[in-house]
């Protein structure tokens, strides 16, 4: 990192550390002084974990560990800022920290106890995403896979989130769906009403035979609409 090019050039081997002040406008951070001169801004939190104290002896090598475990905590608090909002696949996650800038060896090293921690867990996020997207705004089996690839979400815990869709309960949620839109086209001509209902089915990712199946049932015969 440039911070760590940067001690390494102005720093001599090993130095002490003349003075820990809290930021004034961050009372969380500590200004860091090497030899009388400031070297680094990190969180309370950093500082503890490294035991520093006034008069410790540090390096070179020290110090650029110091400011990778600075950088270390702010990647990870930018992703539980973002898993904040919602649950979020591992790939949506490090999507997110790359497009920020952070170094990929960190991400993954953010990711990793970020699992350990089970903050992220990409079975559970698959199995809530297909409960959410069956539920008010129902969605079919085709349409879901494809918005689980798309979060990154492997094809083995995709078909295991997708268990529970099996076709008695796709039917259901298909019919669902179209009962609703029957009411929008009762002055359409049958012809029409199919093509736009069965559009709407397979934009949403029923599959094709319950598709056909749910056109029959409520669109048998001009009498029957």
């Amino acid at each position: 990192m440039a911070g760590e090019e940067g001690l390494a050039q102005s720093q001599p081997e090993s130095s002490s550390i003349t003075a820990i002040e809290p930021q004034v406008r961050n009372r969380d951070r500590f200004n860091i002084f090497v030899d009388g001169e400031w070297v680094a801004g990190v969180h309370a939190e950093v500082v503890a974990v490294a035991g520093l104290r006034v008069g410790q002896a540090v390096t070179v090598t020290e110090l650029q560990d110091l400011m990778r475990a600075e950088e270390l905590r702010r990647v990870r608090e930018s992703a539980l800022h973002f898993l904040g909002y919602r649950a979020r696949s591992r790939v949506e996650v490090r999507r997110r920290l790359l497009q920020k800038g952070y170094d990929a060896e960190l991400v993954d090293e953010t990711l990793a106890a970020l699992d350990r921690n089970g903050l992220i867990n990409d079975a559970e996020f698959s199995q809530s995403w297909v409960r959410a997207r069956t539920g008010s705004k129902p969605m079919g089996p085709n349409r879901l896979a494809a918005e689980l690839r798309q979060k990154g979400i492997d094809r083995e815990l995709i078909d295991e989130a997708l268990l529970p869709v099996d076709q008695d309960v796709e039917m259901d949620l298909a019919l669902a769906v179209g009962r609703r839109k029957i009411e929008q086209l009762r002055d359409e001509d049958l012809r029409t009403a199919r093509r736009k209902l069965g559009s709407l089915l397979m934009r949403r990712g029923f599959t094709s035979e319950v598709c056909v199946k749910v056109l029959d049932i409520l669109l048998r015969s001009d009498e029957e609409r």
